[in-house]
């Protein structure tokens, strides 16, 4: 018998694989949009040491429930005094060298940094942290951090952490570096740089 029909055969089974696999596609493309997707506009931010700042963080879902926004404080994984003053040490640079998407002040186990939650908004009640007590801070809008008066400590990282019962899909954090920067002799430098009793006086 002829090899024709059974090439004939294998050629329709070829197509209603690429039908199915292009329904497929179409499918999970979908679920990706509809998905709870988290973005911020600013990926670093610097502000100056007593004067408000507002971190934004924007979300869309298809959930029809009140989503849960949390904003989480990660500290840098070690001073950035040495890269500030162009003195970073040989095995950062090194580490750095090899992964040029490993940052050695960014990227590091929680449980080698401070790692606290900051405020958390449902509904239109706001709560914040522990260690955040009395201080000016809310949410505001749909997610953004509003802090009132930035403290010695308060550079790191902020994470942007969205909670919706029944939308599960998608990328529900996302985070913003807030450097704090301090005046010395009329200049501006991050406050780990400026001594205690400077940061008392000003």
């Amino acid at each position: 018998m002829p090899a024709f029909p059974t090439l004939d055969l294998n050629g329709k089974l070829g197509k209603m694989d690429r039908v199915v696999l292009g329904w497929t596609a179409v499918f999970w493309l979908t679920a990706m949009v509809e998905g709870l997707q988290v973005t911020v506009p600013d990926k670093k931010k610097v502000a100056m040491l007593f004067q408000p700042t507002v971190l934004r963080c924007h979300f869309s879902t298809s959930s029809h429930q009140p989503a849960v926004v949390q904003w989480k404080f990660k500290s840098y994984c070690q001073d950035r005094m040495g890269e500030s003053l162009g003195m970073s040490s040989p095995r950062a640079q090194a580490l750095s060298k090899r992964n040029l998407e490993w940052d050695p002040y960014l990227d590091c186990l929680d449980s080698r940094r401070t790692v606290r939650v900051v405020a958390s908004k449902q509904g239109s009640t706001v709560t914040l942290g522990d260690f955040y007590r009395g201080r000016e801070i809310t949410i505001v809008h749909d997610a953004d951090l509003q802090i009132g008066k930035l403290m010695w400590g308060d550079s790191g990282l902020y994470y942007c952490i969205i909670t919706t019962p029944d939308d599960l899909e998608g990328k529900n954090e996302e985070s913003v570096e807030l450097l704090v920067l301090g005046r010395l002799s009329n200049q501006d430098v991050p406050c780990s740089l400026i001594p205690l009793r400077h940061l008392s006086g000003l």
